[in-house]
């Protein structure tokens, strides 16, 4: 069976029927695949012959230059010595994965442009691109009547402007493009160091 296989390099359940009809009609399927396990050869991949040259390609990850940052707010729950809840900003660059974070006590739109100015002030390089959701902190995307092109004046967009950083929005609807955010606040966040 063993020879079989290494020969004909057969799937089990067609080496099966060939060793059903030439050496034992009353083989079990997990005889066999016992069988082949115990001599090493029940890897049908790794016998078959494989060009020297062709090797498979090597995917690797595609390179950033620091400066593309994204933002996001989490809400923080009151704790019990204090008076109402606060919100986490966090912004993590992309490519170096530098990290700047600010407790405050709300999500407007007022809060979201002074910590861009903020972030812009202590960054350890340029920013040209900021990625941020879609809540109203910022963007004016979203209206009562519905979905709309960002108008351009909402005061976190004028922030940009002022610094020529492009900002762009994740898709609606389509959280986790944001994501390393959430991972970041899960896993870093201390909120007694703050």
């Amino acid at each position: 069976m063993v020879a079989l296989r290494k020969t004909l390099l057969l799937p089990l359940d067609d080496l099966l029927a060939v060793t059903r009809e030439l050496i034992h009609p009353e083989v079990s399927r997990s005889s066999l695949d016992r069988c082949l396990r115990h001599h090493g050869v029940s890897n049908l991949k790794a016998l078959i012959p494989q060009e020297e040259d062709a090797k498979s390609p090597v995917k690797t990850c595609k390179g950033y230059a620091p400066g593309f940052v994204r933002i996001d707010v989490k809400y923080l729950p009151r704790m019990p010595d204090q008076d109402q809840h606060s919100y986490l900003f966090v912004a993590i660059d992309r490519a170096t994965r530098w990290v700047y974070v600010e407790r405050l006590p709300d999500k407007s739109a007022a809060s979201a442009s002074g910590f861009l100015e903020r972030l812009i002030e202590k960054a350890l390089f340029i920013i040209g691109k900021v990625l941020t959701d879609n809540g109203k902190e910022f963007t004016d995307r979203f209206c009562a009547t519905g979905e709309r092109r960002p108008t351009g004046s909402h005061v976190f967009d004028r922030v940009c402007a002022d610094n020529r950083i492009e900002h762009r929005l994740i898709k609606s609807r389509a959280p986790r493009t944001n994501g390393i955010v959430d991972v970041l606040v899960i896993t870093r966040f201390d909120p007694s160091s703050t």
